[in-house]
């Protein structure tokens, strides 16, 4: 009996003992929903430089005349790789930044750069961009590469948006040219471009030949062409022609009178160069200069004393005209232009001032009459001196002091 109590005993101790070296159950937890797991968080890029931030590193710079069949010459560097303008830009300054910057990089050198023949350092400077870096300018234009161009001599950036141009050596955008007519109110209708900038001519020239370089031309740039100039209403298809400049471009004449801008012109209408040094004129859709009239008595062996312009050149009466009114128009008049006047003409001596009148034009310009008679050129007059014009058709005379026909 004392062996089965005891070997209860044992047994309970034993049962004890273990239950004590068990590990603890964990405590139940409550039923709930599984959720996801936590959405990471993607690490925040670095700051990155847009590619129009900063502009190009400064480079030493060599530009240089290149040139192909189509453009003719113009400004590259000394890779041949092909410059451009920007016609939004103004004369100094640059107009193209953030995304027109990336595809249109600025050319910024590095010291001055180093210049070829054809190249001209009158027309060197620079322009100071929004980032602090200097840009190069060519003849006030701020000058640019195109991203699209792989190779040297690509050109591919030409006339792009109608505002990207290839650069002249005289640096003037190289384009097809527009040439209209437009009304202004103290001048009549005169010679303008696409965008209504005027256009003028320079006494100091000779027909179909430029005389205006260097300093000269970045004050008057010449109103350069690709292919036949389109033309607006009134201009004469017949007087229209080019001359080659001495960097190859073509620039537009009228009437044998090479064309350009005035740069102190800044908006359409301007005509801040009318009568600059008195040799700088706007000009009429007859192709002659818009100036005060000067006339003047020559002698001459065959026709004696005749009536001529402060210039020596020959002026004629038209038999077909009847008093104070021209019917010289269109073809006619390509052939005669007529002397037109913004002043009242200056009086050489022998000349009866008294007979001098004036007659409006159909297209608002004043005409010059003397004795009634309006007054011509010749377009085969040439020079001072010249009368090819006496006779022809027998209705195109000379005229006398007195204002009488000499036939």
């Amino acid at each position: 009996m004392k062996s089965r109590v005891l070997l209860g005993v044992l047994s309970l101790v034993t049962l004890l003992i273990v239950a004590a070296c068990a590990a603890p159950a964990a405590p139940a937890q409550p039923t709930a929903a599984p959720t996801a797991p936590p959405t990471a968080v993607p690490p925040t890029p670095a700051p990155t430089t847009s590619p129009t931030a900063a502009a190009p590193a400064p480079k030493p710079v060599t530009l240089q005349i290149a040139s192909d069949d189509k453009l003719g010459k113009f400004l590259a560097d000394g890779d041949r790789n092909t410059l451009y303008l920007f016609t939004k830009d103004t004369i100094g300054t640059s107009n193209c930044y953030d995304k027109c910057a990336q595809a249109w990089p600025p050319l910024i050198p590095s010291g001055q750069p180093t210049l070829k023949d054809g190249v001209s350092t009158d027309l060197i400077s620079t322009t100071v961009r929004k980032d602090g870096s200097v840009q190069l300018t060519y003849n006030g234009w701020p000058l640019y590469y195109y991203a699209k161009d792989k190779a040297p001599g690509d050109t591919t950036g030409q006339a792009v948006s109608n505002v990207w141009w290839v650069v002249s050596g005289e640096g003037n955008p190289i384009k097809p040219a527009t040439v209209a007519l437009t009304q202004t109110d103290q001048l009549g209708k005169v010679l303008v471009d696409d965008a209504g900038m005027t256009l003028y001519l320079y006494t100091k020239d000779t027909s179909d030949v430029t005389n205006c370089y260097s300093k000269c031309e970045v004050a008057w740039p010449p109103l350069l062409t690709l292919g036949q100039p389109t033309l607006g209403d009134g201009v004469a298809s017949g007087l229209i022609s080019t001359t080659v400049r001495t960097d190859g471009t073509a620039q537009v004449t009228y009437n044998g009178w090479p064309l350009y801008y005035y740069f102190k012109d800044h908006a359409a209408g301007d005509v801040t160069g009318q009568a600059v040094g008195k040799v700088w004129w706007v000009v009429s859709g007859e192709g002659n200069p818009i100036k005060p009239a000067a006339l003047a008595i020559t002698s001459t062996e065959k026709l004696g004393n005749i009536l001529i312009d402060g210039d020596g050149r020959t002026l004629y009466m038209y038999t077909k005209d009847t008093k104070d009114t021209s019917n010289c128009y269109d073809k006619c008049e390509v052939a005669w232009p007529p002397l037109l006047q913004t002043d009242k003409p200056a009086v050489g001596n022998g000349v009866d001032a008294s007979l001098l009148g004036t007659t409006q034009r159909k297209d608002g310009t004043i005409q010059v009459t003397y004795n009634g008679m309006p007054l011509y050129y010749y377009f085969k007059d040439h020079a001072a001196g010249d009368v090819t014009g006496q006779g022809v058709g027998t209705v195109w005379y000379v005229l006398s002091p007195d204002g009488k026909i000499i036939k």
